[in-house]
């Protein structure tokens, strides 16, 4: 239900979008002043649409932020690119975040394609401006190439340099978006930060803790499914299943002597309390499922599959 507002308040959909590691949901909690997307240098870490609601003087921003587009093929990644393709279809605003510190490349131009296929109002926001921004000219040079190509008026509103890490020019692209928005009622109560689901929330917090615990040994066929959520006393229990696809992977990600698993755990258990504002007691597992990416059943259990 819509949350009575003045007449020139402004709220709307703004979506992100751009190519894995371009710092989507850094910008994201960024602009939030906190987390509600998790961060890793792994591609596929956002699996999701993940909303974020930012309330600003005058106005309600609702973020979305999608999965980084990839150019190669297998089940899950097709179920990626259709959540992130789709998003496009119904915004008032694109954030099109580009990594500057990272050469144009063929996926790059498949995220401009999929933005000029759907033209909206977009701001480029050309992100790890802290690494140096080396090739920020080569993006706007590729972007303008391909609209003039089209023959059509450019979308984009501003080629924004920006960091996320340090917040240069955050202040700047806040104030962008909400001259950009639409005039009509908040869609959330104030105070409201995300409306993604607790179960799917707590999954990404402890996939995105085994990102951080594997490293470079991480499997890359993983993912979390929270079997059951419970408030017991003062706690609340959370039972959580970790998929891999191989006995090998298993191992891995449980560790010698479990080590792997429990300093995950820890982790996640750390973030976990903060998001449900009570201790946690979490309770871990790995589970073998070959072939799970093409599964229909995991996936929609996962929520990447509205439907078998």
């Amino acid at each position: 239900m819509d949350i009575e507002k003045p007449d020139d308040f402004r709220c709307g959909f703004v979506i992100l979008v751009g190519r894995p590691n371009s710092g989507k949901s850094s910008i994201l909690n960024a602009l939030l002043g906190q987390k509600v997307s998790i961060v890793s240098r792994v591609p596929q870490t956002t699996r999701h649409q993940i909303r974020g609601i930012l309330d600003l003087k005058g106005a309600q921003a609702v973020f979305v932020d999608t999965p980084g587009m990839h150019s190669f093929k297998d089940e899950l990644t097709v179920c990626l690119n259709d959540v992130a393709a789709g998003a496009l279809k119904d915004c008032e605003l694109i954030l099109y975040a580009a990594d500057a510190s990272r050469a144009v490349g063929p996926e790059e131009e498949k995220v401009m394609d999929s933005i000029l296929r759907r033209p909206a109002r977009t701001i480029m926001v050309l992100n790890k401006i802290d690494l140096g921004g080396r090739f920020t000219d080569d993006y706007v040079a590729v972007w303008k190439t391909k609209i003039a190509a089209k023959g059509i008026a450019d979308p984009v509103l501003s080629f924004l340099p920006l960091s996320a890490k340090t917040g240069k020019n955050l202040d700047v692209l806040r104030g962008l978006i909400v001259e950009n928005l639409p005039e009509g009622p908040a869609f959330y109560e104030p105070g409201t930060v995300t409306d993604f689901p607790v179960k799917m929330r707590c999954a990404d917090i402890i996939r995105e803790k085994l990102f951080c615990v594997l490293r470079d040994e991480l499997p890359h066929s993983i993912a979390v499914e929270i079997e059951e959520i419970a408030k017991r006393k003062k706690l609340t229990y959370i039972k959580a299943a970790i998929y891999v696809e191989r006995d090998s992977q298993k191992k891995i990600v449980i560790g010698k002597n479990a080590a792997i698993l429990k300093q995950a755990g820890i982790e996640a258990r750390r973030d976990l309390e903060i998001v449900l504002g009570t201790k946690v007691y979490l309770d871990l597992g790995v589970k073998v499922e070959p072939g799970w990416q093409k599964s229909p059943r995991i996936l929609q259990n996962l929520g990447y599959l509205d439907s078998v």
